[in-house]
């Protein structure tokens, strides 16, 4: 008996220092992420019904080569207080990908550059919080501010709506990537959320078995502005435009209840609120500028629920330029500048 306990202790004692070691150069190196192809430590999974992740807070990473820090309060940019100081104009930036800043520096996203714009117009004390979060659609943004962004405080809470907002939001399954396969959903207590070496295993299990489908695109490289977009881009917008002229199934109304709970939730709180229409990249193509159709059927929406938006179709148009996005969804340094000149203009009118 004595030679079984010894046995089994050495075997335990074996299978601890295995996992502690397994885990601690998992972390060091960053494995997870390295086979995963994206940072999936920039998320942590909610229990909330919507948004299903957000940003994990206090982390410092690198997004195909961009450096990303997320704030305690699970913001990108630098540390904030949870409520603005006195004398402060606090805005909060909620969106996707597009409001993040995917592939940008963290000056160069829209938001930064709208407090930027904002206090060279008043000279007055101004901040925008960046609460993009890659992946994200309107309930997410509706779900995020219901829980998380009235909590900071803001006067003003600008959304910056990119045309795939429609879409299923995403959320972080049991290998810790995020996928629109929302039976797969991981909850916070997750080993897929606490250990990067169980990750690892996953990852190796699941590879070993060709059982792996992910949602991403990781895979395609962002293009440098004016070269024009990828096919993979071109097939994707196709795509979502006839789903703006064929709605068919619950995703449309999912984004316009939405879009409607965020003009309700703004007037109950006396917040202002403006939705910024963001252009996809192959419409500022077009020879003669007409409005899109997916811009014709927001503003519709946007009348009905009585939302200030504004919509970037013609701003962009009137830049007189191309080679404002990295790709097709998401607007360069330059045109996220666009993008920050008009909001702040909208949100002075009314100042």
């Amino acid at each position: 008996m004595r030679r079984v306990r010894s046995l089994v202790l050495s075997a335990a004692l074996s299978l601890v220092v295995f996992f502690a070691a397994g885990e601690i150069l998992s972390r060091v190196y960053h494995v997870a992420d390295r086979m995963n192809g994206f940072p999936r430590r920039l998320y942590v999974a909610t229990e909330d019904p919507s948004p299903a992740y957000r940003l994990r807070p206090g982390v410092v990473t690198s997004v195909r080569g961009i450096d990303v820090r997320v704030n305690q309060l699970g913001l990108r940019g630098p540390e904030v207080s949870a409520v603005p100081a006195p004398g402060v104009h606090r805005v909060l930036a909620l969106g996707d990908s597009a409001t993040f800043g995917e592939g940008l520096a963290e000056a160069d996203a829209f938001p930064p550059q709208l407090e930027r714009e904002l206090r060279t117009l008043t000279g007055e004390r101004w901040e925008v919080l960046n609460a993009g979060v890659q992946g994200y659609n309107t309930a997410d943004e509706l779900g995020l501010l219901e829980t998380r962004g009235l909590a900071l405080a803001p006067e003003a809470v600008v959304v910056g709506f990119n045309l795939n907002d429609f879409d299923y939001g995403p959320v972080i399954n049991s290998q810790g990537i995020l996928t629109r396969d929302r039976a797969t959903r991981a909850g916070t207590w997750s080993l897929a959320n606490l250990s990067e070496f169980y990750l690892v295993l996953r990852w190796l299990a699941v590879m070993r078995q060709k059982a792996f489908v992910a949602w991403s695109t990781n895979d395609v490289p962002l293009e440098p502005p004016g070269k024009g977009f990828s096919q993979f881009d071109r097939v994707v917008s196709v795509v979502r435009k006839r789903y703006y002229a064929e709605p068919n199934d619950d995703r449309w109304q999912t984004m316009v209840d939405s879009l409607h709970g965020l003009a309700r939730v703004a007037r109950e709180h006396g917040v202002r609120l403006v939705v910024a229409i963001i252009p996809d990249g192959d419409q500022l193509e077009a020879p003669e500028p007409t409005t899109p159709l997916p811009q014709q059927k927001l503003r519709a929406i946007c009348a009905d629920a009585k939302l200030d938006c504004l919509d970037l179709y013609p701003v962009f148009v009137a830049a007189g330029a191309t080679g404002l996005h990295l790709d097709i969804m998401h607007p360069n340094a330059a045109g996220q500048k666009i993008i920050a000149k008009a909001l702040a203009d909208r949100l002075l009118q009314h100042e």
